[in-house]
């Protein structure tokens, strides 16, 4: 068994063993994702990556991909822990860990502060126990049936988004005080994040005053079967802008009624604007 980093062409087998041990209904990889996400396209750089080889085959993988944050005042790159996976054949004898050590070893040695995770339950149990993760916050998921959304009149100052331009790095400038931790949302990273990802299509649309944007709202659709399913992925304004923040959400709703949408969700934390407002157009947790 060999514990190596990524070479030039693991990706291939990457996404064989993603395919047997991590199959997915709702956001199934590609190699066209995994490029994307992977590699120096990200503009926070490129991804840690870890695999464990048996007999020329890999049976290991764990990886962190970078992000830019601002934490208080400060701008620093922290990661995002991805891709824990073990062939069936070698569960349960502790490969993940020594992947893992591996993968976080390298981190600090590139000078990570810290890393963050959203893992399933039998993950969540091993990495805190095994790499010594910290329970944060819980993510409170919010739904909207159908039945109970209300379509309200377009508004105007409403439109979609063909390109993240520098206003959008302004509109970070300005907001972004209001957000103790966020991802920074620059205008590389939004266009890298919503339009440039290769494998599935984002919505998003922008709230402007005097062509100016105050706002702005990603969404995106799933199927399955004949039911779809939206998500609204990310909303951001100045935090206390209720009238931009809700119209937005509005025009979501409507969005996704002129798609036939059976249910919508989002995940809320941190601003009790948002909470209110999301209540108010019927959502609940």
């Amino acid at each position: 068994m060999k514990i190596r980093s990524y070479i030039s062409g693991d990706e291939h087998k990457i996404m064989e063993l993603d395919a047997r041990e991590l199959p997915s209904v709702w956001n199934r990889r590609t190699l066209t994702n995994w490029y994307w996400k992977y590699t120096k396209t990200n503009p926070a750089g490129q991804a840690f990556i870890w695999v464990a080889e048996h007999e020329d085959r890999l049976v290991g993988h764990f990886a962190a991909v970078p992000f830019r944050l601002r934490v208080l005042d400060e701008e620093l790159t922290a990661s995002h822990t991805i891709g824990a996976l073990v062939d069936k054949k070698f569960q349960n004898r502790g490969l993940l860990k020594f992947v893992g050590d591996r993968l976080f070893e390298e981190l600090e040695q590139k000078d990570i502060p810290f890393t963050w995770g959203f893992p399933n339950q039998r993950a969540h149990k091993f990495e805190n126990e095994a790499f010594g993760y910290k329970d944060l916050l819980n993510f409170d998921e919010w739904k909207l049936e159908k039945a109970n959304m209300k379509k309200t009149p377009p508004d105007p100052r409403i439109r979609k988004i063909e390109d993240f331009d520098t206003q959008f790095d302004r509109l970070w400038e300005t907001c972004s005080s209001g957000y103790p931790i966020a991802v920074v949302r620059s205008k590389i990273f939004l266009n890298w994040r919503y339009l440039q990802r290769p494998d599935w299509e984002y919505f998003p649309f922008g709230y402007y005053e005097n062509n100016v944007p105050k706002g702005y709202v990603v969404l995106k659709l799933y199927r399955e079967d004949d039911t779809i399913r939206g998500h609204i992925i990310d909303i951001f304004g100045r935090r206390d802008d209720e009238q931009t923040l809700s119209s937005l959400i509005d025009h979501s709703l409507n969005f996704f009624l002129e798609k036939e949408t059976a249910e919508v969700m989002v995940w809320i934390w941190g601003n009790p604007l948002i909470e209110e407002l999301f209540t108010r157009k019927g959502f609940t947790r």
